[in-house]
């Protein structure tokens, strides 16, 4: 069979398991940055409208709160998953036009679903009250023919209604220079230093946050293509990370943590310092993960992330509107700290439903087409 890519010369196998549990991870951590931005005023109205001195109580929520404020550094880990991912999907296709079929089957109906499931969450919210909140976050492309249209080509994905929407067409043009970049295994080393050099370069134009230009493709270029090369270096030469004790791995793992947490607070966004610390987390847990973890099919959640990140905005939305029209609760006016731990299990559940409309029915495909493969094969 002739393969697009060569393997590794020393390969150390990754289980496919362990990527899942890192996206399922990634996948519920933004959820979780999601629904508390949602369902919580936040710590900056608590301080500012406090009528009663702040307690210990207070400040020590408000700090764990914290914790879930890296939504896009764990994005970050999502891209640097998928460039590991695509490294070995790329040395075991036969064919570009058959690796560009497969991702075209593998992400685009869901993604078609999702933003079908947003446009009619907004028609729903503005039939019931066009002035309420969820309404005020239709406008843009969701509200018109050729909106829809650029958003379902990823030529404009941005709406209120679909903020997740951000990295989508970062994936896309990663699928479709992988047969470009990941051709030869000997050159993947000079395209990676290239990517690290465009983004040193980058800094002093664009500044450290992350996607500070205006052009998708600009972004990419001084961004996305270091984290998503990240990935691709680990996988050819993930023999080279250290395999680690248990315990020395959970110290690591948390202080890379609370490195990017505290570098993303003092610079005040996700910035090129706190995601190079996700790269390193993302890299050192692909190595070092306890099987135990990751083999568990009770809290591996990454056969359905995809879904529940394309489709859990517009969920999210949907639970706000039905607080405002039968409870009269307005969620960003939502003052306890923990209230909006309740809104995660309907989200989650209810994106794992999508995920048999439509992922699921995608990956049936696949494995038909690979099972025709392999029969034709024999």
């Amino acid at each position: 069979m002739q393969l697009l890519g060569v393997p590794p010369s020393d390969p150390v196998v990754v289980p496919t398991h362990v990527l899942d549990f890192m996206r399922g991870i990634a996948a519920i951590y933004v959820v979780v940055n999601h629904v508390r931005g949602s369902f919580f005023k936040g710590g900056a109205r608590v301080f500012a409208e406090a009528t009663e001195p702040i307690g210990i109580y207070d400040y020590v929520s408000i700090a764990l709160l914290q914790m879930t404020s890296m939504g896009q550094e764990f994005v970050i880990m999502f891209f640097c998953v998928s460039g590991f991912a695509m490294a070995h999907a790329i040395v075991h296709t036969r064919s570009v036009p058959e690796f560009y079929m497969r991702r075209a089957i593998r992400i685009w109906p869901p993604y078609l679903i999702a933003i079908a499931l947003a446009a009619a969450v907004c028609a729903l919210s503005v039939w019931l009250d066009p002035a309420s909140r969820v309404s005020e976050r239709c406008a843009g492309p969701l509200c018109t023919l050729q909106g829809l249209i650029q958003m379902a080509t990823y030529v404009q994905v941005a709406s209120p209604m679909t903020a997740q929407f951000w990295s989508l067409p970062y994936e896309v043009v990663f699928y479709i220079l992988c047969p470009l970049l990941l051709l030869r295994r000997a050159t993947i080393p000079l395209i990676f230093a290239g990517s690290v050099i465009l983004m040193l370069l980058g800094m002093p134009v664009w500044g450290m946050r992350l996607n500070p230009a205006d052009p998708l493709l600009v972004n990419f270029a001084i961004n996305a293509a270091f984290f998503f090369l990240s990935g691709v270096m680990a996988y050819h030469y993930i023999g080279i990370v250290p395999k680690v004790h248990r315990r020395v791995f959970y110290v690591i793992g948390l202080a890379l943590l609370a490195i990017a947490l505290a570098v993303k607070t003092l610079y005040g966004a996700s910035n090129a310092i706190s995601n190079t610390v996700m790269i390193a987390l993302t890299i050192i847990c692909l190595r070092n993960l306890p099987h135990s973890w990751t083999s568990n099919p009770r809290w591996n959640f990454g056969f359905c992330s995809y879904s529940i990140y394309i489709y859990h905005i517009a969920l999210i939305m949907l639970i706000v509107l039905m607080l405002e029209q039968l409870f009269g609760i307005r969620a960003s006016d939502i003052e306890s700290y923990w209230a909006w731990l309740l809104v995660l299990p309907p989200v989650l559940i209810a994106s794992w439903g999508m995920y048999f409309l439509g992922e699921h029915q995608c990956n049936s495909v696949l494995r038909r087409m690979a099972a025709a493969r392999r029969e034709a094969a024999a």
